[in-house]
């Protein structure tokens, strides 16, 4: 299933990739980053942070109940 991404008014196209694929519906899988494939090519560097900022994303508005940071 093709995605989007804002960023800085740039649209990127993504996809989610995981193993088995129907995984990404399930809420005891932890999403990993190397689980995001773009489908927009950019630099190396570029690519990584893209990818952090996609991944934050996803758990800040998904998060795993069992993956949550402890309060400080």
């Amino acid at each position: 299933m093709q995605q989007y991404y804002e960023r800085n008014s740039v649209t990127i196209s993504y996809n989610l990739v995981t193993d088995p694929l129907e995984a990404m519906y399930w809420s005891t899988y932890r999403l990993k980053k190397s689980d995001i494939n773009l489908l927009t090519q950019f630099d190396r560097t570029t690519t990584a942070e893209i990818k952090q900022e996609i991944f934050d994303d996803i758990l800040s508005r998904e998060p795993n109940p069992t993956k949550r940071k402890a309060a400080s």
